[in-house]
């Protein structure tokens, strides 16, 4: 070489030091290296530290210009290049980085000039040796142990799947099992376990997930609906029991009773996801902060913590902000009416999301069903609007709007029963039966309040009743309740939901649109408060006055049982303080209709609420 390309290559190893000056703090601590720097912040973060990775990429491709710029022209060129485009790009397109135009610039004219000095200054030609075929060996052998490390590293932090937890009895797998959304939807555990520690601020009180209705059982370290499962590293996803199980108490000094299967009242689904996007949205959602927070409980491995602080972090950041823009976009972020503890809209987002139905403003927020005895229902409508006859597809379904993909739903469907974890919550919900009232019951009221039962409730309620599991017209006058939740389901989203599924042999055959609400069963209906599709009235006393006479603002989400009223307390401070006011004059929201039984004496009244604690 000549003295002008030795120079070059001092010069682009120079550029080559500078670069990793730059993006190795870039890549560990971004948020304080832009701070640092004095640049403006970036949104997500995770951009910066895939730019420092490019860039630190880039610099690898400068070594052999800085090695023998004469030997690779095309690198040498290219090196030049790069610098060049960086100026355009800083000092032309992005001004409030110019001083890394400027940083760009300096290297580039010394290159250039140097370069092109190199490249017109005549040097004595020279035979290249080539490599002996061991040496050739060797570089492919180590290219290759290489490759093995980085893939190993990789699957084992990223797709190494272990079986779930296998959990001795089917209730207790309906209330922690995985049906498949760590893979989707799932947060790395530890990240999981910090963040209301970090983000107090994001929830309704204190109390960590318990805030937002989340239901905890002793000796267990995650809420009941919360699933645990190794892909990479642990990961936290939800099942069915997120919203299909509740908790009573007689006194409020009382341990909460927890009942599977019950309806949830206290848990605010959409609240949860709230809580992780507004997570996500705040600065302090970065690596530095969160890693200290996760090394109070635990000292992740080496590996892991780069895993963590590297991809993980910065992922499951970009991914909820990409969410939130997604769900903003459906207008689900920001409903006209929150759906507040024990409710949910779940149709909305299969709507949008995976049928991909323009969003129409519609709202479907509904009381959470209880998933009792199952096998006594079929041949009858499920959900509130009946959009389904098929007990099966409801359950398949259902686990894809919790987020489990496709491909799991049809592995795990093909295998036998004991082994599948959908068809032991299938089995589980066949069979579960809900408790008994817990007080004493006037067996001689409940007697002569069956008599009412039979004359004006079993037609439609009792199992057998001719009415019972059909739907009823919301045109009936006696029903005309709000009209939102049989609104929001479409013709066109049905449609859609039986194609959604076409290449699979259980694909979905029954979801239709119906023009009315479902008569359902009674079973365990003391716990079923507050009641009506969309919860809006909150005792079963309530249920029985005229409409005007009903609760117009109540609270909702204090689990302690009103055995007046019968339902749960839903008035005064601690209501207040725990629960979601209610206001029946919201869309969505209406306490109107079911008039059967307000016509009723005050005594048969006292009669039929006593017979039905018995159900």
């Amino acid at each position: 070489m000549n003295t002008y390309a030795i120079w070059f290559g001092r010069v682009v190893w120079l550029g080559i030091f500078a670069n990793l000056l730059i993006a190795i703090p870039s890549l560990i601590l971004p948020g304080e290296t832009l701070v640092a720097f004095s640049f403006p912040s970036a949104y997500p973060l995770l951009w910066v530290t895939v730019s420092a990775l490019f860039l630190i990429l880039l610099s690898l491709f400068y070594i052999p210009a800085a090695l023998e710029p004469l030997r690779y022209p095309p690198v040498s060129w290219l090196t030049v290049l790069a610098r060049l485009v960086g100026v355009v790009f800083f000092l032309g397109f992005n001004r409030d980085y110019f001083v890394l135009g400027l940083f760009d610039l300096t290297f580039l004219i010394p290159e250039a000039i140097l370069l092109t000095l190199a490249v017109r200054t005549p040097v004595s030609p020279y035979v290249i040796a080539p490599k002996s075929p061991v040496v050739k060996l060797r570089l492919a052998a180590i290219g290759l142990l290489l490759l093995l490390m980085i893939g190993g590293v990789t699957y084992f932090e990223f797709f190494r799947e272990l079986p779930p937890t296998y959990f001795a009895s089917d209730e207790e797998h309906f209330l922690y099992g995985s049906i498949g959304t760590e893979s989707t939807s799932g947060v790395p555990y530890w990240l999981w376990l910090v963040l209301p520690r970090v983000f107090p601020d994001k929830l309704p009180r204190p109390g960590g997930y318990a805030a937002i209705g989340m239901i905890f059982a002793e000796g267990r370290e995650l809420p009941v609906g919360f699933t645990k499962q190794t892909i990479g590293v642990d990961r936290v996803g939800i099942n069915c029991a997120v919203c299909h199980a509740s908790t009573y108490r007689i006194h409020p000094l009382d341990k909460p009773t927890i009942v599977p299967g019950g309806p949830g009242q206290t848990q605010i689904p959409q609240a949860y996801l709230r809580f992780l996007i507004d997570c996500a949205s705040d600065p302090r959602f970065n690596s530095s902060i969160l890693m200290a927070e996760i090394a109070k409980n635990y000292r992740l491995s080496f590996l892991d913590r780069l895993t963590y602080r590297f991809a993980l972090i910065p992922i499951v950041k970009y991914t909820l902000l990409a969410q939130k823009n997604e769900y903003a976009n459906y207008g689900l972020l920001q409903p006209l009416t929150s759906a507040g503890n024990g409710r949910i809209d779940p149709f909305n987002l299969v709507k949008y999301r995976y049928l991909k139905q323009p969003p129409d403003g519609s709202l479907g927020n509904s009381d959470m069903e209880p998933l009792w005895d199952l096998k006594t229902h079929t041949n009858r409508s499920f959900h509130w609007d009946g959009l389904n006859t098929s007990l099966q597809e409801v359950l398949l379904s259902s686990a894809i709007g919790d987020g489990t993909p496709l491909k799991w739903v049809d592995n795990d469907f093909k295998k036998p029963e004991k082994e599948s974890s959908l068809k032991r919550i299938a089995a589980f919900m066949n069979d579960a039966q809900p408790p008994k009232y817990p007080f004493p019951i006037d067996q001689t009221l409940a007697a002569k309040g069956k008599e009412i039962y039979d004359r004006q409730c079993a037609q439609c309620h009792a199992p057998g009743g001719e009415r019972t599991g059909k739907v009823e017209p919301i045109d009936n006058p006696m029903l005309a309740t709000d009209r939102n939740r049989i609104e929001m389901w479409t013709q066109s989203a049905a449609t859609a939901y039986n194609r959604y599924t076409a290449r699979y042999s259980w694909r979905f055959h029954h979801f239709g649109k119906q023009n009315g609400y479902v008569n359902v069963t009674l079973e365990g209906l003391w716990l079923r408060g507050p009641y009506l599709h969309n919860g809006s009235v909150p005792g079963l006393t309530d249920l029985l006055s005229v409409p005007s006479n009903r609760p117009k603002v109540f609270y909702r989400g204090y689990d302690v049982i009103d055995p007046e009223k019968v339902g749960f307390i839903s008035q005064g401070a601690e209501a207040q303080r725990v629960g979601f006011r209610y206001d029946t004059s919201d869309r969505g929201n209406s306490n109107a209709g079911h008039l059967w039984g307000t016509t009723l004496k005050d005594e048969e009244k006292k009669q039929l609420v006593e017979y039905l604690k018995t159900l």
